[in-house]
C-alpha cells in the first residue's frame, strides 16, 4: 500500500485487500523458484505476502518501506506482484516506476484503467499483456481490527496486467 499521506482519500477508498483466491489465479504464471516482491505493503497487514508464502513462494516486501521512495528490495526480486492502490494519483506514480524498473510484473487493477490516457501514455512502448478473470474479483476489508470477507458486490471488473511474464492475453 502507498503512504496514507500521499492521498487524502486513501483511508476511505484504498483499504481493501487481495484475497488468497485472487492470488491463486496467477500462480500458474509465476515459477516457484522465482522471488516475488510484494511491493504495495506500506502500512498494510502484509496479508498478500502471507498468502504467497502459504502457496509456497519466497516473498519479499516490507510494510515499512515505501516502494515509491526506496529501491531496497527490487534488485533481489525476480518478479514484482501487487494489487496497486485505487487512487489515480498514487497509481500513476507506481506505473511509471514499474516502467522505469523494467522488471517482470503482474499487477491487479480496475480494468477501466486500460482505457485511460495516462495508462496508454505510460505503457505506449511496452509489450504488456493481460490475464482476464472470468468473474469479478472481490476484496476483503479490515473491520474493527479484523480481516473480513466483503460481500461479493464489487462494482468493477479487475484485470491482471503483465509485463515480461506472459506473451499473450489469457482468459482464466
Amino acid at each position: 500500500m502507498a503512504n496514507l499521506k500521499d492521498c487524502n482519500k486513501w483511508n476511505i477508498h484504498d483499504d481493501f485487500y487481495t484475497r488468497k483466491k485472487t492470488l491463486e489465479q496467477i500462480t500458474p504464471f509465476i515459477d516457484k523458484n522465482k522471488i516475488i516482491y510484494e511491493f504495495c505493503l506500506l502500512n498494510s497487514n502484509e496479508q498478500s505476502k502471507k498468502y504467497f508464502q502459504e502457496l509456497g513462494y519466497k516473498v519479499i516486501g516490507n510494510k515499512t518501506i515505501d516502494f515509491l521512495k526506496h529501491n531496497v528490495e527490487e534488485e533481489q526480486a525476480d518478479i514484482l506482484v501487487s494489487n496497486i492502490p485505487f487512487s489515480s494519483e498514487i497509481k500513476k506514480k507506481i506505473l511509471i516506476k514499474l516502467v522505469e524498473l523494467d522488471k517482470p510484473f503482474i499487477i491487479i487493477m480496475n480494468s477501466m484503467n486500460l482505457f485511460s490516457k495516462y495508462f496508454k501514455e505510460i505503457f505506449k512502448d511496452k509489450d504488456i499483456y493481460f490475464i482476464y478473470p472470468s468473474t469479478k474479483l472481490h476484496y476483503d476489508k479490515y473491520i474493527n481490527g479484523e480481516l473480513k470477507e466483503t460481500k461479493n458486490n464489487t462494482s468493477f471488473y479487475s484485470i491482471y496486467v503483465c509485463y515480461k511474464v506472459i506473451n499473450k492475453n489469457i482468459w482464466i
